[in-house]
């Protein structure tokens, strides 16, 4: 039994009625997807959560384990520009895989600034071998485990130890250079400024591999991952908000849904993990009380004019990012000068929008709910101030062009998506929430019980979800074999 139809929850169901388990898969919502959501209307399509998909090799061999191949099942393209940065000065520098254009951009906006990147890259490169190796694509067993010489030597070598900020501070110098190459620690819920340097790989993954796009958004992944866990014998069952589990000593015996008994032998839980515990499990489990990522405002518009001259993605750098930084993680405020991230699908995919018009996506990192903000009265307020800015930074007269917008906020994350305090990424990624010091994959005293997703080992994010379903699924194969 799996329950969740997110990426993590379709992979590990696909994977393991490949394996020989007969498998029934529940999802409370309507469809599958989860946080990978997608969203429809009047010929505008948006992807309501991730945006950027990296790491296929991740993706290739979860689809290889179930017999298939993700590239002939998610066609996509490998973006030229990887991004745009808009500075508050009103300069930008693009970002892009090949490494001569990125280099000529960077010397550009400041002499001397390709070659430190070639060196910081060279780190970068070793901090994503030993991070893949040693802490993300194996799956890790214990505590003891994992404290082993050589496992420690790559913590240290990887930069576990050391800060980001710093390192990028003595390669680049200058502040605003320093934000565009560590803001990326943003995608995993944290702040470049308390960030381990190890956590420069995610620039590595970037320009080295790329940012890709799956022909028909983020959301073509999903319908893909459908079609494999059914194609594997997977029998799946929508509007079924699992609710408790019948226990029979040490083990799960059933899980209940809308009233209905679903016995089972092994119950793999992907809804987020404190949720689990407290509403699926009814107990409470310390990862309650760790720390959590921040949430996102984020405005799904529909524009009944294009903007040409956008690119498929690009950042608005607030002028101090670390103070941005302290509003989010540290005061829990709307931040006064904001980071704000927008996707303009429609120069990629002409079927995200009616001809000439756009699905502009927006993202604003912000507080959970254990922030101060009353989203409740101040959501309005709110969207007001993040579209003037959009408006007068970036996108001029882009208010006049707004057919529709919908919003999803931290309560939307807490109560559509039962994510804990709203977060938008899971529990965080700091030392010492990282590797075996991040919750078990399987229940400590119910020994059918398994779980995967963004807020379990190794960590967050769509190629991390689907390395944690393959080897919570591995885990199962060995101690309860089909």
């Amino acid at each position: 039994m799996v329950v969740g139809a997110g990426v993590a929850g379709l992979v590990a169901a696909a994977r393991l009625a490949r394996e020989g388990y007969a498998t029934t898969l529940l999802e409370k919502g309507a469809a599958a997807g989860g946080r990978a959501g997608r969203f429809e209307r009047d010929g505008f399509r948006f992807d309501l959560g991730p945006t950027l998909l990296f790491m296929p090799d991740v993706f290739r061999a979860a689809f290889a384990a179930c017999g298939a191949s993700f590239d002939r099942e998610v066609p996509m393209t490998r973006l030229a520009i990887n991004y745009r940065l808009n500075f508050a000065d009103g300069r930008a520098l693009e970002l892009s895989p090949e490494l001569p254009p990125t280099l000529a951009a960077l010397d550009a906006y400041a002499p001397g600034a390709g070659a430190a990147l070639l060196r910081y890259l060279a780190g970068s490169a070793r901090a994503y071998e030993l991070s893949r190796e040693h802490f993300v694509g194996k799956r890790i067993r214990s505590l003891w485990e994992f404290l082993t010489p050589r496992r420690l030597g790559a913590l240290v070598g990887s930069g576990a130890f050391r800060s980001l900020h710093a390192t990028a501070t003595r390669a680049f110098g200058a502040p605003d250079l320093v934000a565009a190459l560590t803001f990326q620690t943003m995608y995993l819920g944290m702040s470049p400024f308390a960030s381990p340097e190890l956590y420069r790989l995610l620039l590595f993954t970037e320009l080295g591999e790329g940012i890709f796009y799956p022909q028909g958004g983020i959301y073509a992944l999903v319908v893909a991952l459908e079609r494999l866990a059914r194609r594997c014998g997977v029998e799946i069952h929508y509007n079924r908000a699992v609710d408790g589990v019948e226990r029979s000593g040490r083990s799960v015996a059933a899980v209940t849904a809308n009233g209905a008994r679903y016995p089972c032998d092994v119950a793999l839980l992907t809804a987020d993990l404190p949720y689990a515990y407290r509403h699926i499990l009814g107990e409470r489990h310390r990862s309650a009380n760790m720390r959590l990522t921040p949430s996102a405002l984020l405005l799904y518009l529909a524009l009944d004019e294009r903007y040409p001259d956008l690119a498929h993605h690009e950042f608005l750098m607030p002028r101090e990012l670390r103070q941005t930084c302290r509003d989010i993680f540290e005061r829990g405020t709307f931040p006064d000068d904001p980071a704000i991230y927008l996707a303009a699908p429609s120069g990629s995919d002409a079927s995200c929008a009616p001809p000439g018009k756009e699905a502009l996506y927006v993202l604003v990192p912000v507080p959970n709910l254990r922030g101060g903000i009353d989203w409740t009265s101040r959501r309005p307020e709110l969207i007001a101030r993040t579209l003037e800015r959009i408006e007068r930074r970036r996108l001029p007269g882009l208010r006049a062009r707004i057919r529709w917008l919908e919003a999803r906020t931290p309560l939307d994350f807490a109560g559509t998506l039962n994510l804990h305090d709203g977060s938008a990424f899971g529990l965080a990624h700091d030392l010492l929430q990282i590797g075996p010091l991040r919750p078990d994959t399987r229940h400590a005293r119910l020994k059918n019980v398994y779980f995967a997703g963004a807020s379990t080992r190794p960590a967050t994010g769509l190629p991390l979800v689907t390395l944690s379903a393959m080897q919570t699924v591995e885990r199962i194969c060995e101690e309860i074999p089909a």
